[in-house]
């Protein structure tokens, strides 16, 4: 006779991490072993402001991808983190967006008709392979969309048609499924997706100003999704003053020390520090 499965929930970070791999004492080690990594990882991710701390929670979530390669919450985090330390430090060399998009994907590829329609297409992720995603991949869609389309940003998405739509496409389910998680970030993902692409592939500003105003009102301390609506809304509209107002408010916030976002949002004053000096970016128009 068999043992009934055992559930591990230890906190509300965690949320549903479970891994079952049996009833023994080596299965109850390794599903304590999973725990423990995803603890301690999530631990390091949430002190981030220190690179050092945020390296660590990466360290972490890569033993565990080696110890337990099918297991998508972990791709998921690794996911997150390359994006948000791509995002915070864009200058140490690493190809952290590409990194990310990577174990998102593979976290997504896990799911057997996305992986199947996936590699019917040839590689490509198609809207029919994204509308077979459901909510128990929401971290993994929305994280793979934020940096799929900060890299393309970074390369320049003329020419890109096929990863627009795939980016778009995420976004977009991520927002379906639960525009709501983790403060509104999927609507965060949209509006970016949106707007990124230059005048000659059709960019939807309408939807993108819309996306970035409800990732701002779920989570009204995020400066990220400001900036993004002064970088690719206001200044593609020529709408010099409100991209000004935008960035000026986001330059004079004060950053508050227990903030879990303060590392995004220190990289955002960046941003906006820069995009002022530069001035109005009229790439949309050439």
């Amino acid at each position: 006779m068999g043992c009934p499965m055992r559930r591990v929930l230890y906190s509300a970070m965690i949320g549903s991490f479970l891994v079952v791999l049996g009833c023994g004492p080596k299965d109850r080690a390794r599903n304590e072993l999973a725990v423990r990594i995803l603890r301690n990882g999530d631990a390091r991710f949430a002190a981030r402001s220190d690179l050092v701390d945020l390296d660590r929670a990466i360290q972490w979530y890569l033993s565990g991808v080696r110890e337990f390669p099918a297991e998508p919450k972990l791709m998921g985090r690794l996911a997150r983190a390359y994006t948000v330390r791509a995002y915070a430090h864009p200058d140490d060399g690493l190809d952290g967006f590409v990194t990310a998009r990577e174990f998102g994907l593979r976290c997504l590829m896990l799911e057997d008709a996305f992986g199947g329609l996936v590699q019917s297409a040839g590689g490509a992720v198609t809207k029919r392979a994204v509308g077979t995603l459901a909510s128990n991949r929401i971290g993994c869609i929305t994280w793979t969309s934020l940096a799929w389309s900060r890299w393309l940003d970074e390369r320049g998405v003329v020419g890109a048609s096929i990863d627009l739509g795939a980016t778009q496409a995420l976004a977009e389910k991520a927002v379906s499924l639960n525009g709501r998680y983790d403060g509104g970030r999927p609507y965060a993902a949209l509006g970016l997706a949106l707007a990124l692409p230059p005048e000659p592939l059709g960019p939807d500003l309408v939807g993108a100003r819309k996306a970035f105003a409800e990732a701002s009102r779920l989570s009204p301390d995020r400066l990220t999704p400001v900036v993004d609506l002064a970088q690719y809304v206001s200044a593609a509209e020529g709408k010099q003053g409100e991209w000004a107002a935008l960035l000026g408010r986001v330059v004079d916030t004060t950053l508050v020390q227990e903030d879990a976002d303060r590392l995004e949002n220190s990289a955002a004053i960046q941003r906006a520090r820069a995009l002022l000096d530069a001035g109005l970016d009229s790439r949309w128009q050439e």
